[in-house]
């Protein structure tokens, strides 16, 4: 046997591992970022789950040095019948041990992005009538307060290209600025791509 044709077969098993150390690392990085997909059987809804979202953070230094309040964002698509509607799951929730009878008043957001405001208005429905028996996205705090709001795909897929976001909080006719505190867009990209009807 040739000296060249010898080296090339003994780096098969080499070249076949790397190519499946490869496949492995392309498969964990998709499971990552995959949505999540079930069947509510108590409303008959398909519903399908971003892997990630936004976390936007606010500042409170007046209670602690480290203290935020936060809002998180999650994508969501309801699926009933072939018929989908997509909301943004939100939590408001915070870092601080408030006392007793000083929760902040009730506020409106909006998402800012590039300049673009995007208001996210709760939807005064009960969870189950929008297709949600199970919480489709778990809270971040035991205190932390739901809030879903209607979005549209082409909202999405603004969110996912835009080169600065921000949230305002208006309260008392006041406005408060949440900074980008965890930004998993790719998430919400392999969610739209998973999502054509939505």
């Amino acid at each position: 046997m040739q000296p060249n044709l010898k080296r090339r077969l003994r780096a098969i098993p080499a070249i076949a591992a790397l190519g499946t150390a490869l496949l492995l690392a392309s498969c964990a990085t998709t499971d990552e970022t995959a949505p999540r997909e079930y069947f509510d059987e108590h409303t008959g809804a398909t519903v399908t789950v971003s892997a990630g979202g936004l976390a936007f953070a606010r500042s409170r230094t007046e209670y602690a040095i480290n203290a935020r309040d936060y809002l998180s964002i999650v994508p969501v698509d309801v699926n009933r019948g072939g018929t989908h509607v997509l909301y943004l799951y939100c939590y408001i929730w915070s870092t601080i041990d408030r006392p007793a009878g000083a929760a902040d008043k009730p506020a409106t957001f909006e998402l800012v992005a590039d300049g673009r405001q995007i208001p996210v208005r709760q939807v005064d429905t009960p969870l189950r009538t929008l297709g949600f028996v199970e919480i489709p996205v778990p809270p971040p705090a035991n205190d932390a307060l739901p809030l879903v709001a209607v979005t549209d795909r082409e909202v999405l897929q603004f969110l996912v290209r835009a080169q600065a976001l921000s949230v305002v909080a208006t309260r008392d006719g006041i406005e408060e600025r949440y900074d980008l505190w965890t930004d998993q867009r790719g998430a919400i990209d392999e969610f739209l791509h998973g999502n054509p009807r939505g």
